[in-house]
């Protein structure tokens, strides 16, 4: 057993390795020179008429007069080293710019990751084990819905509708200007109320169809069944035999959304303006931005990554059938 696990977690960063790699090739095969982005057009072309030293002197700077394979080295050992070089956009560390948005991502993402596994699961599991009443006619429709509206619709309207309407909450933004200390706390309070909302209603909508869909199949089961026909207690049957089982397909799921905790509200960062780790990443494709794009492209496949394994570890912990296959391999 211990040695499968060993060669879950090799096979784990062997993909990162890989991930690394593509992600290298993809960010430097995209349309654009980034030393335009670096200085802007204008001054760009003013430097390649009145000063081109100046303009190579920048290029030596980062690097980019180097061959890809030795950009490619350079950028293995930074990331061995965590000296991932200074951003285009602003001229600050790179890592620092990204620790601080990553920082602002889990201040929504996390709230969100517990609040929606909570609700998706017992909301399913009551409309999965008793199907086509009351609970069941009322809340699927509507998660059915919520599930297939795309995400930048419903995040606009709801803008529109409690903050620019009603101003319930703030617009834009992560925190009033002018606030310190406890004041400060609450307006970042308020201003991630609106986003968190938006967040929790997907998550919970795909959530919901997930373990309503799990715990439907299996009260069909023959187990199920028989359990039911000597008189166990439906609680019991449902708590020790439906929702263990339903289990495994939520956990894995409930688990790959937390590969998503960094990268996942990308949209809702853009139109909220949230200074997180999605719009970083979405304003580094933008600007051509090749070190802070790599740096959160990595990230995020470590996190992908690593939530796959984690899955894997508590579905092997959860059902007795994977362990023996284990212990048989």
């Amino acid at each position: 057993m211990h040695k499968q696990i060993w060669k879950k977690i090799g096979i784990a960063f062997l993909t990162i390795y890989i991930i690394i790699t593509i992600s290298f090739i993809l960010v430097h095969v995209m349309p654009g020179d980034p030393i335009i982005h670096l200085v802007g057009q204008e001054e760009y072309y003013y430097l390649l008429d009145n000063d081109p030293e100046t303009l190579n002197k920048m290029i030596e700077k980062y690097g980019l007069d180097d061959s890809l394979s030795a950009q490619y080295f350079k950028y293995l050992k930074s990331i061995v080293t965590f000296d991932f070089g200074i951003s285009y956009t602003n001229q600050m560390p790179v890592l620092g710019n990204v620790m601080r948005a990553c920082s602002w991502t889990l201040l929504l993402s996390v709230p969100t990751w517990i609040l929606s596994g909570i609700f998706g699961a017992v909301l399913g599991v009551i409309a999965g084990w008793k199907p086509g009443k009351l609970f069941d006619k009322i809340m699927t429709p509507i998660f059915l819905v919520l599930n297939t509206i795309p995400s930048n619709c419903l995040c606009l309207l709801m803008l529109i509708l409690f903050a620019y309407n009603l101003k319930w909450f703030p617009i834009n933004g992560m925190v009033s200007p002018g606030k310190i200390g406890l004041e400060r706390t609450l307006s970042i309070l308020h201003h991630m109320w609106l986003p968190i909302i938006i967040m929790v209603i997907f998550r919970t909508a795909s959530d919901f169809m997930l373990m309503k869909s799990a715990v439907s199949q299996i009260r069909k089961e023959e187990y199920i069944l028989t359990a039911t026909s000597k008189g166990i207690p439906e609680k019991k049957v449902l708590f020790r035999h439906v929702m263990r089982n339903a289990m495994l397909p939520y956990m894995t799921s409930f688990c790959m959304q937390m590969g998503g905790l960094l990268s996942g509200s990308m949209v809702v960062e853009v139109v909220f303006g949230w200074k997180g780790m999605g719009m970083l990443m979405y304003n580094a494709v933008q600007n051509r931005d090749f070190p802070t794009a790599q740096l959160c492209f990595l990230i995020s496949a470590f996190c992908v990554v690593i939530s796959n394994l984690i899955s894997d570890m508590i579905n092997i912990w959860i059902d007795p059938r994977l362990k023996e296959d284990t212990a048989n391999e």
